[in-house]
């Protein structure tokens, strides 16, 4: 005959979920249990710790003042995200285009993440508020902040990139053109396709230094406004993952990837032109 705590461990394991929702909020009690069952798998921790909690926000003291946080400080990256680049004093004439250039790339980085971050935020508070009982504070703290969120995503709607695709076209395309015919042997003469590295090369270098400069404003805006106010606001909701993330290192990536192109492969290329 089988004692009380067997058969009590028995209905732990089969309906673990429900036993998860009895230990609510406490973070202990719910890591021991899925030790207890055997659950090693850190994206399975996570998600059964999700369907431990049993309210839609964690702290709901916090809530208001770390979603206006957030708005606040929205607001303020979109206005001082991707203005005041430098660039060198000794390029004269052409600090100004050079300037243009960096916080073209930084302008894309930051409304790309402003973007996401409304989206996001519409989504999980639209999320919660389905899963607040009607009439308790949660609801009423989420379905105002979701109308924020709601009209966040409106406001947010602009292009990344403020100049017209054929602009970018015109400089990629002829380096393009270049590469191809090296690869292919399409030039004949020695110095010509000699002449045709060397600009692809600069070509490529200088995008690779506007994108890595680019990306470098936006990631340092983005630090000192939006994510500690959205790290802590998630925190707040609770049980939500993590924050959305801005495209800066993505765009360090392809930059560094780049510049390694330009000083390997097209060099590579210009020699077997010229061995042909």
């Amino acid at each position: 005959m089988r004692d009380s705590s067997t058969e009590s461990l028995e209905e732990a394991y089969d309906n673990p979920l429900e036993r998860l929702q009895l230990l609510g909020s406490d973070d202990e009690a719910v890591a021991a249990f899925l030790d207890e069952i055997d659950v090693r798998g850190p994206r399975d921790r996570e998600m059964l710790g999700e369907l431990a909690r049993t309210t839609p926000l964690a702290r709901p003291d916090r809530f208001e003042d770390d979603h206006r946080r957030v708005l606040i400080a929205a607001e303020s990256l979109r206005r001082h995200g991707h203005h005041g680049a430098s660039a060198p004093a000794r390029l004269g004439f052409l600090r100004t285009p050079v300037r243009y250039l960096i916080e073209l790339v930084a302008r894309y980085v930051v409304v790309a993440y402003c973007k996401s971050v409304a989206m996001s935020l519409r989504n999980l508070y639209w999320m919660r508020e389905m899963q607040a009982v009607g009439g308790s504070r949660e609801l009423e703290l989420l379905r105002p902040a979701r109308f924020d969120a709601q009209a966040l995503v409106e406001i947010t709607k602009g292009r990344e990139i403020g100049v017209p695709t054929f602009v970018i076209g015109a400089i990629l395309i002829p380096a393009g053109l270049s590469i191809w015919r090296l690869a292919t042997g399409a030039i004949s003469a020695w110095w010509i396709a000699l002449v045709a590295g060397l600009i692809s090369i600069a070509v490529g270098l200088l995008i690779s230094w506007f994108v890595l400069r680019g990306a470098a404003l936006a990631s340092r805006r983005i630090r000192l406004s939006l994510k500690p106010p959205l790290a802590e606001l998630w925190r707040t909701i609770g049980h939500a993952g993590n924050p959305p993330t801005d495209h800066s290192r993505r765009f360090a990536i392809i930059a560094i990837s780049l510049t390694l192109g330009v000083w390997i492969v097209l060099p590579l290329l210009v020699t077997l032109s010229l061995a042909r």
